[in-house]
């Protein structure tokens, strides 16, 4: 069952790629119709969960100091683009951490999955580590890819090319 939930967390970051892959710099941050989570933050935020799932899975996982505040649960998205990272850089910290978080979670054994989810707020929704570590790789993910399929619709942009 592992290798489909690493399956469609590979397949999340493609669709990532996919979904920003035609965007000019100047397009990243921009915030149209009230659509609050633009690209660049979608990015972060998904390169910050993967770290969060990575450290409790028990390895080393570090952004940049900068990034705790800008893509943090509950965080509102700004526009402003000198509070991001580039494009190709929240992409490079995204591919490096999904490698890392599905190298994690093929190796790790049942018992690893089966442990109580170590974060306290979130236990009640997803009570073991194994249940948390599905929702981050798959549900979480699609979530935000599904407000970046939206925010290209409110920007006149043409969905990407075929899968």
């Amino acid at each position: 069952m592992l290798q489909h939930v690493i399956f469609a967390y590979g397949f999340n970051l493609h669709m990532a790629k996919r979904l920003v892959g035609d965007l000019a710099a100047d397009q990243m941050c921009q915030q149209p119709h009230g659509v609050v989570n633009h690209p660049a933050w979608s990015l972060g935020h998904l390169a910050a969960a993967s770290a969060m799932l990575l450290r409790t899975l028990g390895h080393d996982a570090s952004l940049p100091p900068a990034w705790g505040d800008v893509f943090k649960t509950g965080g509102i998205p700004v526009g402003d683009p000198s509070l991001f990272p580039s494009k190709a850089e929240l992409l490079d910290t995204l591919e490096s951490l999904h490698g890392r978080v599905a190298a994690a979670v093929a190796a790790a054994d049942a018992a690893t999955f089966a442990a109580p989810n170590p974060s306290e707020s979130m236990r009640k929704y997803f009570p073991t580590l194994g249940d948390m570590a599905v929702f981050m790789m798959t549900s979480h993910e699609t979530d935000h890819l599904g407000q970046l399929a939206a925010w290209r619709r409110a920007m006149g942009l043409a969905a990407p090319g075929t899968v």
